[in-house]
């Protein structure tokens, strides 16, 4: 499996349904994210959803292994792509891009003008729906807890292309 770099709408879907365990227990030890989407997602805490905790806690544990890391600029070169990607995206799209051209990650996010840039750069690319398709792959969800969870991101104001995943299963 390959190393996985989160942008904020992934984690914060997963969490808004009750599933930030599940992409724990599916990506442990492959997942990352930047500082610039901790931030945000404090932000979003601060804001009063509640719910995002859960994703920080996996970022920030004390007793135990984190099973997301946050990844930091190692390079001129990163620096110099993430500049140029904040002329195109918010902060926590372009330091996750940035990164995953570097570093060769996979980009998980559901910005379109990220997934956009992420292709023209040959990167891989999943979103809130491939996670979820990917959770029921490997029996960590069935068919219909997955449909039942997108239901539920989609009344909370998630964009879907779908409303069903059945097709992809």
């Amino acid at each position: 499996m390959p190393d996985y770099i989160f942008d904020t709408t992934v984690l914060s879907n997963s969490a808004a349904v009750g599933y930030a365990d599940l992409l724990e227990q599916r990506y442990r030890g492959k997942a990352y994210t930047t500082v610039e989407v901790s931030d945000e997602l404090r932000k979003g805490v601060k804001a009063g959803y509640t719910y995002l905790e859960s994703i920080l806690q996996g970022m920030e544990r004390v007793d135990q292994e984190d099973w997301i890391y946050i990844l930091v600029p190692q390079s001129a070169d990163e620096r110099r792509l993430r500049a140029e990607f904040d002329d195109h995206l918010d902060a926590g799209e372009a330091s996750c891009l940035a990164l995953a051209v570097s570093r060769g990650l996979t980009l998980v996010t559901d910005d379109l003008a990220a997934r956009r840039l992420a292709k023209k750069r040959n990167v891989f690319v999943t979103g809130t729906l491939g996670t979820l398709i990917s959770l029921v792959r490997n029996n960590a969800l069935s068919l219909s807890e997955a449909n039942t969870a997108l239901a539920d991101m989609i009344q909370r104001r998630y964009r879907s292309p779908v409303d069903r995943l059945d097709e992809f299963v």
